[in-house]
């Protein structure tokens, strides 16, 4: 279920949208004339989904083992982190374990080596995914030391946080575990269909998307139970729908399905896919993405950024500026470029 780097490559496309049970049409987005950069900050190398919050934008650098801390008053980097050496632990477990020809099928092995991979922010820490010893970091934003070291049983893929839970996904163990931050221990751990990639948490429900079986599960956090397995099938005939990114609203849960280029709407009432709208293809790194909702709209990164109008489940406008990433922060939106580059959008 790989989606590859040709999108870098691609002229901008606008697709009409499909639409499962009422959707609307596309209409013809909007591309705006200049850069509307606020800002253009230098990272570390590779940097994944940036996150908000504690006063700060959070960079995770996957391929040099450390997080960029960048001040939202300044839009400059105060600190970086340090986590692990990546290339070392490439080096050791990575290339002697996987070659060239690993990552040329359906899979998102090439994020197995990210170091951190991802990050959340939420009960007052920074958790921090260090996937060279399979652990979730607890880091102090104010001392911007390590607190705490949360052994797992799988290699972790996503994370995402909330003042009562911090919940990781494994995507080739089909895996997905619960941290109680206030013990900063594992309390549960699931099993979710297969290929656990993208994660989101309302109230009272965690949603994650499973790459391979092409489905979403609705988490019951009272219970650590699944209550929920909801398909996201392609409208028509493609190689799978492979749901990736998710974005959580009090009315509506939104998946990104890298398979078909498409994002699908769900009822979180009924538990069912509602409307699809057809996006222009996404840039970046296998299992590298991320969509956000600020100020109304449903933002996607891709090619150019994209607004989705959630009244109409339509591409309501573009912005001419690519992002392999996209996640929101102090009244705009952070994004990733394809040049390694952190963006700070006004929206």
């Amino acid at each position: 279920m790989r989606r590859s780097l040709r999108g870098i490559l691609l002229a901008p496309i606008v697709a009409a949208a499909g639409c499962a049970g009422g959707g609307a049409a596309a209409t013809t987005p909007t591309i705006s004339p200049s850069r509307p950069a606020q800002a253009i900050i230098a990272v570390g190398q590779r940097p994944g989904v940036p996150v908000a919050g504690e006063n700060a934008v959070w960079v995770p650098n996957t391929s040099d083992g450390s997080v960029s801390r960048i001040d939202p008053r300044t839009n400059r980097v105060v600190a970086t982190l340090r986590i692990g050496d990546q290339p070392a632990f490439y080096h050791r477990d990575c290339e002697a374990k996987w070659n060239v020809h690993a990552f040329m099928g359906p899979s998102f092995h090439v994020r197995d080596c990210d170091l951190p991979s991802a990050l959340a922010v939420g009960a007052g820490a920074l958790w921090v995914l260090k996937n060279d010893d399979k652990t979730v970091l607890r880091i102090d934003p104010k001392s911007e030391r390590i607190v705490a070291r949360v052994p797992l049983a799988f290699v972790p893929f996503d994370i995402a946080a909330s003042s009562d839970g911090v919940w990781i996904t494994g995507y080739y163990d089909d895996a997905l575990a619960r941290i109680d931050p206030t013990s900063n221990q594992v309390v549960a751990n699931l099993t979710v269909p297969d290929g656990a990639s993208g994660i989101a948490i309302t109230d009272g429900a965690v949603w994650v998307a499973s790459s391979i079986a092409g489905k979403v599960s609705r988490i019951d956090p009272a219970t650590n139970r699944a209550v929920a397995s909801i398909a996201v099938d392609c409208p028509v005939a493609c190689d799978g729908s492979v749901p990736l990114a998710i974005a959580a609203g009090t009315d509506a849960i939104w998946v990104r399905t890298v398979g078909d280029g498409l994002i699908a709407r769900i009822d979180p009432q009924t538990n069912r896919v509602v409307a699809t709208t057809a996006v222009i293809p996404s840039v970046g790194r296998d299992g590298q993405d991320h969509l956000v909702l600020l100020d109304g709209a449903l933002w996607v990164s891709g090619i150019s950024l994209q607004r989705i109008d959630p009244q109409t489940n339509t591409v309501a406008g573009t912005v001419d500026v690519n992002a392999t990433s996209v996640n929101a922060g102090f009244g705009s939106l952070w994004l990733t470029d394809i040049f390694g580059r952190v963006e700070r959008v006004n929206p």
